[in-house]
């Protein structure tokens, strides 16, 4: 009985250790201004379902349980990790007020970069051809 107590307070003890906590603001000053930046920056609209919960830095133990979109809210995506498993992006609320931080990128559906020319076959140039 002690033996199997000792090794399951090691066990416990052990995985606490592999578990450090993540410091979020020390992540998220490390990797600003390192990752590729969408120029300009593209629109972007939140897909799937339930809440999309910001995040301090890219790491599921930074997320910001009182900030959150939800599906069919527009985005502006800044920057993506090399790995495109994380986006950095902008919400701005109906009252106005705006929010920056990292999402969960299969959640965001990236269209095209602001001030891009609309995809209208109509408005295109007349050929000069006589």
């Amino acid at each position: 009985m002690y033996l199997r107590s000792s090794i399951l307070l090691c066990l416990c003890l052990f995985s606490s250790l592999s578990q450090a906590a993540v410091n979020c603001s020390a992540l998220a000053e490390k990797i600003s201004g390192t990752v590729p930046e969408f120029h300009p920056s593209a629109q972007g609209k939140v897909i799937g379902t339930g809440r999309l919960h910001f995040h301090e830095a890219p790491d599921e133990a930074c997320a910001n349980k009182k900030i959150f979109v939800i599906p069919g809210d527009s985005l502006t995506v800044y920057s993506s990790l090399e790995d495109e498993s994380w986006l950095e992006v902008n919400f701005i609320a109906k009252s106005g007020d705006d929010f920056t931080g990292w999402v969960k990128a299969d959640r965001v559906e990236i269209g095209a970069p602001y001030g891009a020319p609309a995809d209208d076959t109509d408005d295109a140039p007349a050929s000069d051809a006589q």
